[in-house]
């Protein structure tokens, strides 16, 4: 959600998020089978996704943070 302010008017503009926190996703650098428990949008408008890896795929790798143009809906 961007806001911005001036003396004259409040506009606030939201872009529709591209995917649902609890929908399942796979990232398409490695096809990880993963679960969007967060999301956030970046001062320079892009969305970041939270992600759960499944444990089989997760390879002791951390949750990532990942860029939506890089998921893909399961």
């Amino acid at each position: 959600m961007v806001t911005t302010m001036n003396a004259h008017a409040i506009i606030t503009t939201a872009e529709p998020y591209r995917f649902a926190i609890g929908q399942a996703v796979d990232h398409i650098g490695g096809k990880l089978k993963s679960v969007i428990v967060g999301r956030e949008t970046s001062l320079m408008g892009r969305q970041l996704y939270h992600l759960a890896v499944k444990p089989e795929d997760a390879a002791g790798r951390p949750s990532p943070i990942v860029d939506g143009d890089h998921l893909v809906a399961r």
